[in-house]
C-alpha cells in the first residue's frame, strides 16, 4: 500500500469525496437526472413507490419548552412583585420515594413555614399532625399568593402575555399526548 504524502492528504480526501458523493447522488445505471432509467423501462407511475416522511417531535421538546416558557414568566413575575415570601423559585427535587427528580416551582412561603414550625424532635416532624400543620399554613398562604399573583398579573401587560405563552406550551403537549395515544 502506497503512502500518501501530507501535503497531498487534503485534496487526495477532498477528491475521494467528491467521487462518493456522485455515485450516492448519480447511481451508475441512472442518467444525471435519474428518472431516465424508469423511463425507459416503461414504469407505470402507479407502480411507483413514493416515500413520505413525517416528522414528530419528542415529548421532551415540549416539555423544554414549557420550562422555558415558566422561567420568563417566573422571572419577570418575581421583578415585579414586592413581597420576597410570594417569590417563585424552580429547582429539582426528588420524589417522594423515589430516586428521580422532577421540576418544582414553589413560593418561598413554603420553606419559610416549614422553618419556623418549631420540630423539638424527628418522631414529631415524621406525624400527622407536623404534615397537616403544615398543610394548613401553606394552603391560608396560597390563598393570599393567589389573590396577589393575580392582581400583579393583572396589572402589566408583558406578564399576561408569558402567562398566556405558558398556557400555549402547556396545550401543546396536552394535545400531542392525546395525538400519540389516538396512533396507538
Amino acid at each position: 500500500m502506497k503512502r500518501i504524502k501530507t501535503k497531498h492528504l487534503v485534496p487526495t480526501l477532498i477528491s475521494t469525496l467528491f467521487t462518493l458523493c456522485t455515485f450516492i447522488v448519480f447511481p451508475a445505471n441512472a442518467g444525471p437526472y435519474g428518472s431516465e432509467t424508469q423511463q425507459e423501462g416503461g414504469v407505470n407511475d402507479s407502480d411507483i413507490e413514493r416515500i413520505q416522511v413525517i416528522g414528530k417531535r419528542p415529548r421532551l421538546y415540549f416539555r423544554k419548552q414549557i420550562v422555558k416558557a415558566e422561567d420568563n414568566f417566573y422571572e419577570l413575575y418575581n421583578q415585579l412583585t414586592m413581597n420576597n415570601e410570594f417569590k417563585i423559585q424552580c429547582r429539582k427535587e426528588f420524589k417522594p420515594y423515589s430516586h428521580l427528580k422532577h421540576r418544582v416551582c414553589k413560593a418561598n412561603y413554603t420553606k419559610t413555614i416549614r422553618d419556623d414550625i418549631y420540630v423539638d424532635s424527628f418522631a414529631f416532624l415524621m406525624s400527622a399532625a407536623y404534615a397537616q400543620e403544615v398543610k394548613f399554613r401553606v394552603n391560608h398562604m396560597h390563598k393570599k399568593h393567589l389573590i396577589a399573583m393575580a392582581t400583579t398579573v393583572n396589572n402589566s401587560q408583558k406578564l399576561k402575555e408569558l402567562l398566556i405563552k405558558v398556557e400555549a406550551e402547556r396545550y401543546k403537549l396536552v394535545n400531542y399526548k392525546a395525538l400519540i395515544a389516538l396512533e396507538d
